[in-house]
C-alpha cells in the first residue's frame, strides 16, 4: 500500500472520530437554530459553509483515512441533508442548494488539505 494512503495510527484515528463527531453536532445545532441567533462572522455565508465543512473534513478525513473519497461523499450528504432539515424544519431558514454546493466544496479543501499533507508525510 501506498505509504501516503496509510490509515493514521488508531490512537489519533480515535480522536478524530470525537472531533469530527463533535463539529458535526455544532454544525447540525448551528444550522437548525433560528437564523438571526446565530453567532457568525461579518463575511459571505457562503465563505462561512467553506469554512466550517472544511474544518469537519480535517479530522473525518483523518478518521476515514487520507485516500479515502468517501470522506468528501458522507459530507456532502450530510450537508445536503442539512439544508434539506432547515427548508422542512425553520420557519426563518430555507434550503439553499448553493450552500449544499460550499459544503461539498468545503469538504473536498478539507479533505484536500489532510491529503497532501499524507503525502508529505511519507515521504
Amino acid at each position: 500500500m501506498n505509504p501516503a494512503l496509510q490509515p493514521y495510527p488508531p490512537p489519533i484515528r480515535r480522536a478524530a472520530l470525537v472531533i469530527a463527531v463533535l463539529l458535526a453536532l455544532g454544525v447540525a445545532y448551528l444550522s437548525l437554530i433560528p437564523g438571526g441567533t446565530v453567532p457568525a462572522p461579518d463575511i459571505s455565508d457562503k465563505l462561512r459553509h467553506f469554512g466550517a465543512y472544511a474544518m469537519l473534513a480535517i479530522p473525518a478525513a483523518m478518521w476515514f483515512g487520507p485516500g479515502r473519497l468517501v470522506t468528501v461523499l458522507v459530507l456532502a450528504v450530510y450537508g445536503a441533508g442539512l439544508e434539506v432539515a432547515q427548508g422542512l424544519l425553520s420557519a426563518t431558514r430555507e434550503a439553499s442548494p448553493l450552500d449544499a454546493l460550499a459544503n461539498a466544496l468545503g469538504a473536498s479543501g478539507g479533505y484536500l488539505l489532510v491529503w497532501f499533507i499524507a503525502r508529505t508525510r511519507a515521504r
